[in-house]
């Protein structure tokens, strides 16, 4: 069988770090492999994959690959895999940049989300998926380019036991094509179901062997793989009390996205003490449910109550840090209650420790150099340090190697023997098992929840003053994007080329005449540009009604500081501020262009997705391709900012929540609330240039061009 990949005395180490994420690595992958790569977190497996794909050049040994194979990888962090507003154009995207024909493109694209079970979503918005279905569409992104080495790395750590179940099926069975396949996991199992294991440990490589002879060596897989005999000798020791009073309760609760609804009439109770799992298939609405828990979603009906503000950690938690550097993080939410000094350093001190990340070692960790283990765990640390008394943790062992988890979950356990209420969210059916009751989805959604009386001492938990700001970003975020279906007219089927040749031409001319009639008429022509785009000029309207203060502005500036012609008549003359007929024809001007350009950027955005922005540019720009003139950055660059908006929007909305969570903004308002987001622009300045940096691998990922 022919080499497909070779490493010979690989190490490497990231800028600005003491020591090698890998150290001496040396093994080969021919065609036909199945490869699964194992070891503890931060153990080197995702530089390896990265360094296997392409991303990474080895700091010393050498990697040698087959230049016949088309390698695929899926990224550690799947968010940052997606580079289209809509599931079914970013799975097409690959196949368009590898020149399929249509047909071909969409035969791929749709049979790639059956495989990860995404076909009904096809036409959604990527940003309404859950974390476990951005994790299923970032495989199908890759999937689509029929890759003859695949590369993934902790592809399966959010998914459920059956969506799991389907897609190893699938990797096996693609595998058993002649394709490569190189899986990264936590998971034993899917381990065992490779032909071959490497174990990495500190960035070296400890075994590489058959699965056989992996399975067979128990010391080593116990160093690997926690054996799972402590975690149930604690449950059966454990009696949870059952006399112990109610410390939340949830009566009746019903949520609904604009196009869909998620649940409806959902009632249970925990009582203090308790540890609760909470199970379901990716994407039924977990997280949405555990928000509403938080205050952080406002539910259409029902109500909350608890003995005090239920604490979320989030899902995702990578975008739920924001501080430079670890013990900073941690330190927000105790800052935000008062805590200085000696208090806050000792409170944030057993945070750490308890979440498995001890302050000692941690604290100046820069967090987004942390690997996603150990952000997960710094996540984690700054919940703990709020010390409520209702815990909710959004899967907490994602992504976490056999021994973090199992430390995560004697953290829950231990957090509800000292008589705090812990409900957690989880796709495995041995953390289910562990907890002291499991609440299935299916339970809460589909059948008829008993009336639960609610104890006097709890209090009312209402939806946060502040929560409206995540809608609001989302209602942003969404005027940036074309919709999931663009309607077929005369602008939309215009070839990508001819689309920018229309808009630039109208926005031109726009921008260009400064008289009353000719403004009148390119506003007529946008109108008529609208139109024949099928563009409701309601969405300009509103967006003038939103931004009319501004325009008040801008009317009053030109009054002021715009000098008069002379000898006009002066309808108003009060120093300062003179009215006369050519200021109002100025400002009549002004107005009708700042209408045209906004018709005209809604209709181009409408009609225009993210793959016809790129080949739109790189066609208006090919002259300049012809005199050796880089033409692909300045595509790339228009690329990022497109889908770039959306990406930072995410980022702030992940960055609010946190901030509501961790008690940030209160009741603060106006310029209260502005001033709390001051100190959080810098650390949101260094994720975008680090989202940029990640967002182009995704592009060159798809094999952009």
């Amino acid at each position: 069988m022919e080499d497909v990949i070779e490493l010979s005395g690989v190490s490497f180490k990231y800028p600005q770090s003491e020591k090698n994420a890998l150290s001496g690595v040396s093994f080969c992958i021919k065609k036909g492999d199945y490869v699964a790569v194992v070891g503890a977190n931060g153990s080197g497996k995702s530089t390896l994959s990265r360094l296997l794909a392409g991303f990474l050049d080895p700091t010393e040994g050498s990697v040698t690959r087959s230049p016949e194979q088309l390698p695929g990888i899926v990224f550690q962090h799947p968010k940052e895999q997606i580079v289209a507003g809509v599931v079914e154009r970013d799975t097409a995207f690959g196949p368009q940049n590898l020149h399929l024909s249509k047909g071909e493109t969409e035969l791929r694209t749709m049979e790639c989300l059956s495989v990860v079970d995404l076909a009904d979503r096809a036409f959604s918005r990527t940003a309404e998926l859950s974390l476990g279905q951005i994790q299923r569409l970032a495989l199908a992104g890759i999937l689509a380019l029929f890759p003859d080495l695949l590369i993934l790395d902790e592809t399966t750590a959010m998914l459920d036991p059956s969506t799991r179940h389907d897609v190893i099926a699938f990797i096996s069975q693609w595998n058993k094509k002649g394709n490569s396949v190189i899986h990264v996991t936590h998971d034993k199992d899917e381990a065992f179901n490779a032909e071959r294991v490497l174990v990495l440990a500190e960035g070296k490589l400890v075994f590489d062997g058959s699965s056989k002879d992996f399975a067979s060596d128990t010391n080593l897989v116990d160093s690997v793989f926690a054996p799972d005999t402590e975690l149930y000798e604690h449950k059966k020791n454990f009696r949870p009390k059952t006399d112990e009073p109610y410390s939340l309760v949830v009566d009746g609760l019903s949520f609904s996205y604009e196009d869909r609804a998620v649940f409806k009439d959902v009632s249970f109770a925990l009582k203090k003490g308790s540890l609760t799992a909470i199970t379901g298939p990716s994407g039924c609405g977990k997280s949405t449910m555990l928000e509403c828990l938080a205050g952080l979603l406002k539910p259409e009906q029902g109500k909350v109550y608890a003995s005090s503000k239920p604490l979320l950690s989030l899902q995702d938690s990578e975008a739920a840090l924001f501080e430079q550097f670890a013990a900073d993080d941690v330190a927000f939410g105790p800052r935000t209650q008062g805590l200085v000094g000696k208090e806050l350093k000792a409170r944030v001190k057993n945070a750490m420790d308890a979440a498995g990340v001890p302050f000692a070692d941690f604290a100046d960790r820069e967090t987004f150099r942390l690997s996603g283990g150990e952000q997960r765990k710094v996540s984690i640390a700054g919940i703990l340090a709020l010390e409520g008394d209702v815990y909710l943790f959004d899967e907490p062992t994602a992504a976490l190697d056999s021994f973090s988890r199992k430390s995560v979950l004697m953290l829950l356990r231990n957090l509800a023997s000292s008589g705090k209420t812990v409900l957690f969210s989880t796709h495995r059916r041995e953390e289910a098992v562990f907890a002291d009751e499991e609440l299935s989805w299916d339970s809460l959604t589909k059948n008829p929840q008993r009336k639960i009386s609610v104890p006097e001492k709890l209090t009312e938990c209402v939806t946060e003053k502040n929560a409206a700001t995540i809608e609001g970003i989302r209602k942003t975020e969404r005027i940036f994007m074309s919709p999931p279906k663009i309607p077929k007219s005369p602008v939309s089927m215009l070839p990508p080329v001819l689309k920018y040749i229309v808009f630039l031409a109208l926005f031109s001319a726009t921008l260009v005449f400064k008289n009353i009639i000719p403004c009148a008429i390119m506003l007529g022509a946008n109108i008529l540009y609208a139109l024949l785009a099928r563009y409701s000029l309601l969405k300009p309207l509103k967006a003038v009604v939103k931004i009319f203060p501004w325009l008040l502005l801008i009317v009053v500036f030109q009054l002021v500081f715009f000098p008069a012609q002379a000898n006009e008549i002066r309808y108003i003359d009060a120093r300062w501020f003179m009215v006369t007929p050519s200021k109002i024809m100025l400002c009549a001007c002004s107005l009708l262009r700042i209408f045209s350009c906004i018709i005209c950027m809604g209709v181009f955005i409408f009609t225009t997705d993210e793959r016809a922005i790129m080949d739109g540019l790189a066609g208006l720009l090919f002259p300049l391709s012809l005199i050796k003139i880089p033409v692909r950055y300045a595509v790339l660059v228009v690329g990022i900012i497109f889908r770039f908006i959306p990406l930072l929007m995410d980022e702030a909305v992940s960055i609010i929540k946190t901030q509501i969570i961790r008690g940030a903004f209160g009741s603060a308002k106006g310029f209260g609330k502005l001033k709390m987001l001051v100190p959080l622009f810098a650390p949101l300045m260094i994720q975008t240039f680090r989202k940029a940096e990640v967002f182009a691998e995704a592009l060159t990922a798809r094999y952009f061009s």
